[in-house]
């Protein structure tokens, strides 16, 4: 789903008079780590013995936790709980970052955190790195000094850039 699209299905589910400036699908840091390695590993289990399989998925649910964990308790801190959301759409207006926690098809339902900017101290470019690949990160510091991250997939980079600014 285009990032045009999304941004429709949700000007509905904003606080009246609310309106996008910008927004952008982006990855909770620590998030895609968590979600890929913990299957890897089920999937590992289960290739090396059949029987495995539950050894597997047990053993593979704990890779990547301690980005996952890192990432979720930045977000925790911050008061900006996606739960394991491994995609988000990131949505600035003029009082707020909200956030969508998106289905695997990309598609959003309801609000699942909610930012004021008036609690946003900086916004910062920063560099992600998700298995060697570079792709930009936004990076949120708040007024309490707590930073979240939010990876920016390149296909995205533009939206991204406009959120930078509309933040800036």
């Amino acid at each position: 789903m285009k990032t045009d699209a999304v941004i429709k299905r949700v000007t509905p589910l904003l606080a009246d008079g609310e309106s996008v400036l910008a927004a952008t699908k982006a990855i909770p840091r620590g998030s895609a780590h968590e979600g890929i390695l913990g299957a890897a590993g089920a999937v590992a289990g289960s290739t090396i013995n059949p029987l495995l399989s539950g050894a597997g998925a047990v053993a593979g649910s704990g890779a990547g936790t301690a980005p996952g964990e890192a990432g979720r308790a930045e977000r925790d801190d911050a008061g900006v709980d996606v739960g394991r959301a491994s995609q988000v759409l990131l949505v600035v207006t003029e009082d707020s970052v909200v956030l969508f926690a998106l289905s695997a098809l990309g598609r959003p339902k309801d609000i699942t955190a909610r930012l004021d900017r008036a609690r946003i101290s900086s916004v910062t470019e920063g560099t992600a790195s998700l298995f060697g690949q570079k792709m930009s990160e936004i990076v949120i510091t708040t007024d309490d000094g707590t930073e979240i991250g939010f990876g920016v997939a390149k296909v995205h980079r533009r939206q991204g850039e406009a959120v930078l600014a509309a933040l800036g």
